[in-house]
């Protein structure tokens, strides 16, 4: 019950839902979010390509949703630990890491609508509408609980995940 609870408060923007899980249970669920995140993404975009791949394939690229969604957890934890520990943020890597790894349940819906999103061509406006207002709530709970595991201002919260965001932006621009 305590992990239910906790999820319904960070779903609720209630940052400290994150003390009712016991300390050493946050790598797991760290680790599971972010799993279960890669395989929504992959697994939207190995049924959105499953007329090309014929069948074979589906589930490699369902799978390869894992490892893109850790490497795209690490570096935006890197960065955004760099960028509020500049401001006088209070905290270690791996609490950023952790952090963000319970946040990526509140990501959970955009995936698949990001997955639609970069497949097709043109997106609908319905995607990037529904894309859009589900990708503002995954940055609102993130901004939340960033702020309340860094004990920022937030002033000094909103400059430095203003920076990393633009940062992380450009950067996924030039890599698609």
């Amino acid at each position: 019950m305590t992990y239910s609870a906790a999820m319904t408060r960070i779903a609720r923007l209630d940052p400290t839902g994150v003390r009712l899980l016991p300390l050493n249970h946050l790598p797991w669920i760290c680790i599971c979010h972010v799993s279960l995140l890669g395989l929504i993404y992959g697994g939207t975009a190995a049924w959105l390509s499953r007329d090309m791949l014929l069948g074979q394939g589906l589930l490699k690229l369902t799978l390869a949703g894992i490892p893109v969604a850790f490497l795209m957890h690490a570096g935006a934890a890197l960065f955004i630990w760099v960028f509020l520990k500049a401001l006088g943020g209070n905290a270690a890597f791996l609490t950023a890491y952790f952090t963000l790894g319970v946040a990526a349940i509140s990501l959970w819906p955009v995936a698949p609508f990001l997955a639609i999103l970069q497949a097709q061509s043109p997106p609908g406006p319905a995607i990037i509408i529904v894309c859009g207002i589900t990708g503002l709530y995954g940055l609102a709970v993130t901004a939340k609980m960033i702020q309340h595991a860094f004990e920022l201002s937030f002033v000094r919260m909103v400059i430095a995940l203003s920076v990393a965001v633009i940062y992380i932006g450009c950067f996924l621009y030039l890599w698609v």
